[in-house]
């Protein structure tokens, strides 16, 4: 979950109001705006995992998506993943975005390797 900055004290947002922060950011054309899934800093035993320890995740939640791109005759493609999807990403290749201390990741739609079945 996001925070916000209100005062002198963090306040945790919503996911309806974190939605509507990524919502400012239309994406354009075959592009995808997500937000990656934070690693667990626990085990299932308990034992609290070091920032450096933690895995890099690659999993993101898709918060907002462009119309689709253009084919050589004008017509859109549309893009296979929705809002709300959860994709998996590739090391490399997405641009960080921060939205009110929140950071999100805009990349294309053909750059995104698979989507997670619900």
């Amino acid at each position: 979950r996001g925070f916000v900055e209100e005062g002198n004290r963090r306040v945790q947002l919503q996911e309806d109001e974190m939605a509507s922060i990524a919502r400012r950011l239309v994406p354009i054309a075959d592009r995808v705006l997500v937000k990656k899934l934070v690693a667990k800093t626990q085990t299932a035993g308990g034992v609290f995992l070091p920032d450096s320890n933690l895995p890099k995740m690659n999993e993101a939640e898709v918060i907002a998506v462009g119309p689709g791109a253009k084919d050589n005759d004008g017509k859109t493609i549309p893009i296979e993943v929705a809002v709300g999807d959860k994709v998996l990403l590739p090391d490399f290749g997405a641009t960080p975005v921060k939205l009110e201390d929140e950071e999100f990741h805009l990349l294309r739609a053909t750059d995104i390797l698979a989507k997670f079945a619900n």
